[in-house]
């Protein structure tokens, strides 16, 4: 380039106004990522998947809105901790032996992460990012499971499986029991449901004891706290906001409760409340990013670590067969939405087999990292530019015995006991798996069998066995129990 274009290069860069030139350097920037997760949601509850059930979720629509939809998003589980653990770690959990739920007692300190899996938290931490884990863990809790050992500089939250959201004698509370869990406690008593404090390289935990705020409301305000300390941050922001709603103990402040008064039931409506308040924290977190400044370059994913616990009676499992517990669909697929405005595509939906194994090479690859490790998942970035092929030739899923398989829209349902029956679908054609097709697919049954089993050969059996009886739930009923 001549010295007079250079100068003029110059002249023009410097004519811009600050606030473009601000904007044309954060495009350039990386990206921040905003990675949240609810409990136990169901897509057929979200008002942008637009089934008749659904609860009005305005604030995650907008997401959608401003970003790509996918219709058939999976989680690596259909339950709660090895779903988490594929969700982090970009791998089949099943490669460490992570089929059932980590413990959450000091006595079985084997159970939950295990050596050898690095976390998107880890590597994005090492490449200078600022890492901030909020809300639920349930992925261990010893000293080298915790959190800030698993490269999040703080955290702010729980770690076990569950926790209330409120004092169940506070005046602006509504607690509803459920079947299965009947009257149990409502009251955060074990270490693991203690809602708590961690950074990283301090000594011990900051427990927190005020239970006044609701809980999906603090945590909304810790992400929010933490977005507006980005305006004067020097580095990007990974945050993984791990919502506990609308997982059990069924509980709502009054301010969401009666949002419903339509709803006769009081625990569907107290269900519907819950997810109100997620979507209500979710607009809070987008407006912070708004607020900020920050908006167009970060990447924001919502998603959820399971379908619904169509068990309680509380969602809908007409429209998706199954839920929580089932590998019928509506236990592993669940939202997925991601938005990057200054990168992706806006307001469009996407009906490819997409899964949680995605998350991790897409934000590292956003990121400028490189993976330490061969990854289950794709970049989905150019799939969303222009790349129309499929994005998984196959996918798996196993707990202990059970397990499935997706290929297209063909799936194997079975289990690896003796004399075991599979059922076969095909989910374009049955989306509701009503109709076995084994007998009329036996070369399709046949092939779908051998990639299990060809899957399942490089993976390794379960670390530990169930901290309960095992049960498969089908639209509120019991299909299969091992104690």
């Amino acid at each position: 380039m001549k010295v007079g274009s250079i100068a003029l290069l110059a002249a023009t860069v410097m004519s811009l106004s600050p606030g473009i030139a601000a904007a044309q350097g954060a495009t350039t920037a990386r990206p921040n990522v905003i990675l949240i997760v609810a409990d136990d949601l169901g897509t057929t509850d979200l008002s942008t998947y637009r089934y008749p059930s659904a609860i009005p979720t305005p604030n995650i629509d907008r997401i959608a809105a401003r970003g790509v939809k996918f219709t058939r998003g999976y989680a690596t589980a259909n339950v709660c901790s090895p779903s988490r653990a594929g969700l982090l770690t970009g791998q089949y959990p099943q490669r460490f032996g992570f089929d059932y739920l980590a413990p959450s007692s000091p006595r079985q300190p084997d159970g939950g992460l295990q050596p050898g899996q690095t976390l998107v938290s880890e590597r994005l931490q090492a490449s200078g990012y600022r890492t901030v884990g909020i809300g639920k863990w349930h992925l261990g809790i010893t000293a080298d499971r915790l959190p800030t050992s698993r490269g999040f500089d703080e955290f702010f939250g729980f770690l076990g499986g569950e926790t209330s959201y409120m004092n169940p004698e506070a005046p602006d509370v509504v607690n509803q029991a459920a079947p299965y869990v009947g009257e149990r406690s409502f009251r955060r008593e074990a270490e693991s449901t203690q809602v708590g404090r961690w950074r990283k390289g301090a000594a011990g935990w900051e427990p927190i004891r005020n239970e006044d705020e609701y809980l999906t409301d603090a945590l909304t305000a810790e992400a929010v706290g933490q977005i507006r300390r980005q305006r004067a941050a020097d580095q990007p922001l990974f945050m993984y906001l791990a919502y506990s709603a609308p997982h059990s103990p069924f509980q709502a402040s009054r301010k969401y409760y009666d949002r419903f008064e339509r709803e006769k039931d009081p625990l569907k409506r107290t269900y519907a409340a819950m997810v109100s308040a997620l979507d209500d924290g979710v607009g809070r977190v987008m407006k912070a990013l708004e607020d900020a400044g920050i908006a167009d370059n970060t990447i924001v994913i919502f998603t959820s670590d399971n379908g619904a616990a169509t068990y309680f009676g509380i969602s809908d499992c007409t429209r998706l067969s199954g839920g929580k517990l089932s590998y019928n669909e509506g236990g592993p697929r669940v939202p997925y939405i991601i938005s990057w405005p200054g990168k992706w595509p806006r307001g469009r939906q996407d009906d490819r087999n997409v899964s949680h194994l995605d998350l991790y090479p897409t934000i590292l690859q956003a990121a400028g990292v490189e993976a330490d490790k061969p990854l289950d998942g794709v970049d989905l970035t150019p799939r969303v530019q222009g790349d129309r092929s499929p994005i998984h030739d196959a996918l798996f899923w196993r707990t202990g015995a059970e397990f499935a398989v997706l290929m297209g829209d063909w799936k194997l349902m079975s289990n690896t006991r003796p004399n075991s029956f599979p059922w076969t679908f095909n989910l374009k054609q049955d989306p509701l798996e009503t109709r076995n097709l084994m007998f009329e697919n036996p070369d399709r049954t046949k092939a779908l069998q051998a990639r299990f089993k060809a899957w399942q050969s490089e993976m390794k059996p379960p670390a530990w066995a169930p901290t309960t009886g095992f049960q498969v739930f089908h639209c509120g009923r019991v299909v299969f129990h091992d104690q």
